[in-house]
Order: structure tokens, then C-alpha cells, then sequence
């Protein structure tokens, strides 16, 4: 059980789009991780692909895009907020994935699969066994069908160079830094040149293809609501730092993983000192660990990923300058929402838990995140390759968005 008391109906305007110098967008292929393949609520489930940005992108631009639709309850099962407390309750829908996907026989051209890697990407097979790990079941999902059907299944990268793409979005390197936040183990985020050889080689064989290339930087992935700041914490609170240090042994510019917010409310409503940094909280997020994960993301850890995920950055934007890739900057477009959040319906949005732009695993967008983010591709596609496709209606999507509640 997940508790924390933080973290089909587009609003697609009329189809629109003639790319007049640049891109054509007849055969798009995506290329990417769980954001690029619209997980919500940590499941891929076909009732909230649809709702991911790629899809909002190819549905304003007027071009088809195959998702690899998975039925209910997704995989893995649906996390749904039961009651909003406090804490709130999120729990997993019940249920048992029958069969792995809607259209089993259909090819997706949205070849992203949640929980790759850079280097998965490239080297990642889809697999029958039943005990393969989560990250290699996503890609038997996503890859699989039909391919093992006929014999061994491509690669993410394999697929998508058969795919004949005339445009190919590319957004991979989030689980280089995220899944080791996540989980607590920082030292295992991919090296910067390990991540750099791996990333040139990805786009050596998707500019193989003749290919428009479209790709993105990596966000902050502190930036997301599974991570409580301690700074939040001391202001709602009303503490001072060093009541913060005293009551939770944690400084304000430490980060309280998402669970352990049963701790914080302990400690802030009975006044005993607990030492969060010392402490291990259960995993909200199974199918990334089983195992208990540290409480405390610290300053000095958040600080070490920050400086990787800049270097990943910097190496991002050298290889797409070099492969002639349009730089869709999604870290920046993180940072300015996670500052000052989205205004949206006559409503303040924010990237806290539960403020209407992240679902509630705290990770993965909601349909209006997703819709800000699309905005932000059509923003740079239509500037830098001369497309012109209109922008989602961002009202209209958080209108009926059913985790925006302040409406």
C-alpha cells in the first residue's frame, strides 16, 4: 500500500498539419521510456496510453501512431487513489492480467517500453519466461507481439530502424539517473560515458534510417513528488531548520521518499523525534524493488544526480548537434512547471502530490501533464522544422482530467 499525502476525451483541437520544410510525420516512430509510452498511475494501460504526448502529438498532427494497447488491469496493475485521507490511499487495482495486449497481431509504431535504459534500448530482448524481470516483461509487450510470433523479437532500436520512420521522437536516459533515485542506489546511475557511448550509438542507427530526428533532454529527476522536500516539509510545518533536524534528522534540502510520509505525520503530530536518514521505508513501487528503500534522498545524493543528469544533457545536445537533431528541452520545461506550476481551468496546478499535474505514483504525468508536455514538442517542432500543428487545448484536457480535483 502506497500512502502519501503529497504526491476519451482529448482536448485535441482540429487536425491540423502540413509540414512545409521539414518534417514529414506520415510514419512516426517513438522511441523511449514510460513517458514516451504515456504510463500513468506506473502502468502501461490502454485506457491512459492514448493519453500520453506522443499520441496528443500524432492526433494534432493528423497522423496515425500504433500503440502496443495493454488491457485492464495494465501492467503492472493500476494504482488508483482509494481516498484522499489524510494520508491518501493508493493501492493497486485488483485483477490479473490475462492477456498481454488489446491487438497482439498490430505492430506499434510507439516502440517505447517503461523502465529501458540507454543502453536496453540497444540490447533488450523481449523474453517468454515468466520470471524475467519487470523491465524485460514491458519490453515482451511492447516488442514482442508479433515479432515472437515469427521467431526472436527486435531490440527497441531494431524495431523502430524496420519501422521505415520518415520522423522518429527519441526520448531516452530517464532511467539512467531515476530508477537508481527511486530505489536509493545512487551509485549505480549510468557513468556519463557509458551513457554518451550508448547514446551516439542510438542515434547512429536511427539517422541510418534517413530519418527527421527529434530528441530530448533528460529532466531533474528530483522534480518529481516522490520526493518530499525537506524545505516543504519545514515550511507547512511552521519549523524552524533546526526543529527540522531535531524532530525528523533531516535538513531542508533533503528529500523524504514517498513513503515515508507515515513517518513525518507521526513525528509532527506526536512530537517524537524520529531519524528519517537512518531509517528504510517500504517501496511504494514493487515492480521497481521489493525491498525496503532509504527514507532520505540527501542534499549531497541530490546534488550528485543533478550534476549527472547535466552532464547527460550536455552529451544529449553534442550528439544531436552532430546528428543533425532537433533538442526538444524537456528539462527545462520540467523546471520552470516544478517552480511555478501550470495554470489551467482558472486553477493553480503544481508538481506536488496530488496537485493535478502528476498521477499518483508520483512520477508519471497526468493527461494534463501530458498535454503540457506535447505543447512543448508541437512548440519546437513548429519552429525548428516548420511543421504547423496546433497546440492542445490544456483547458479543455484538465476539464475532464479525473486527477485534477480542484476544478
Amino acid at each position: 500500500m502506497l500512502k502519501s499525502n503529497h504526491l476519451f476525451a482529448f482536448a485535441v483541437s482540429t487536425v491540423i498539419t502540413l509540414p512545409a520544410f521539414g518534417a514529414n510525420l506520415s510514419r512516426l516512430v517513438v522511441v523511449g521510456d514510460s513517458l514516451s509510452a504515456g504510463v500513468e498511475n506506473f502502468s502501461l494501460l490502454d485506457s491512459q496510453q492514448t493519453h500520453g504526448y506522443a499520441s496528443l502529438i500524432a492526433q494534432q498532427a493528423g497522423v496515425p501512431l500504433t500503440l502496443p494497447l495493454v488491457p485492464y488491469p495494465g501492467a503492472p496493475n493500476v494504482l488508483q487513489l482509494r481516498s484522499f485521507g489524510p494520508p491518501p490511499d493508493v493501492e493497486p487495482a485488483q485483477g490479473t492480467l490475462l492477456f498481454p495486449r488489446d491487438n497482439p497481431l498490430i505492430e506499434p509504431f510507439n516502440v517505447s517500453v517503461p523502465g529501458v535504459t540507454v543502453n536496453q534500448a540497444l540490447t533488450l530482448r523481449p523474453t517468454l519466461d515468466p520470471n524475467a524481470l519487470p523491465v524485460q516483461q514491458w519490453a515482451t509487450i511492447v516488442l514482442g507481439f508479433p515479432n515472437l510470433l515469427f521467431g526472436q523479437a527486435p531490440t527497441e532500436i531494431e524495431l523502430a530502424q524496420q519501422l521505415h520512420p520518415t520522423t522518429i521522437i527519441e526520448a531516452l536516459g530517464n532511467n539512467d539517473a531515476l530508477v537508481p533515485v527511486l530505489t536509493g542506489a545512487i551509485s549505480s546511475m549510468t557513468p556519463v560515458s557509458s551513457f554518451m557511448s550508448d547514446y551516439r550509438a542510438v542515434l547512429d542507427k536511427l539517422a541510418s534510417t534517413g530519418a527527421t530526428l527529434i530528441v530530448t533532454t533528460v529532466p531533474d529527476v528530483t522534480e518529481v513528488p516522490f520526493f518530499i522536500p525537506g524545505q516543504a516539509i519545514m515550511e507547512q510545518a511552521h519549523l524552524t531548520a533546526d526543529q527540522l533536524h531535531v524532530l525528523l534528522g533531516i535538513n531542508p534540502g533533503d528529500y523524504v521518499r514517498i513513503t515515508g510520509e507515515s513517518l513525518i505525520d507521526h513525528a509532527l503530530t506526536s512530537g517524537d523525534p524520529v531519524n528519517l536518514s537512518a531509517e528504510n521505508c517500504p517501496s511504494p513501487l514493487a515492480a521497481l524493488t521489493p525491498h525496503p528503500i532509504p527514507c532520505v534522498l540527501t542534499e549531497t545524493d541530490a546534488a550528485t544526480v543533478r550534476k549527472t543528469v547535466n552532464s547527460y544533457n550536455s552529451g544529449i545536445t553534442a550528439a544531436a548537434a552532430s546528428h543533425n537533431a532537433t533538442v526538444v528541452d524537456l528539462h527545462a520545461l520540467v523546471d520552470r512547471i516544478y517552480a511555478n506550476g501550470y495554470d489551467a481551468i482558472g486553477h493553480h496546478l503544481t508538481a506536488t502530490f496530488l496537485g493535478g499535474l502528476f498521477s499518483v505514483d508520483g512520477i508519471h504525468p497526468t493527461n494534463t501533464g501530458y498535454a503540457i508536455i506535447a505543447n512543448e514538442f508541437i512548440s519546437t517542432m513548429n519552429s525548428s522544422l516548420h511543421t504547423n500543428i496546433r497546440a492542445v487545448n490544456v483547458d479543455v484536457v484538465a476539464a475532464q482530467d479525473p486527477l485534477v480535483f480542484n476544478k
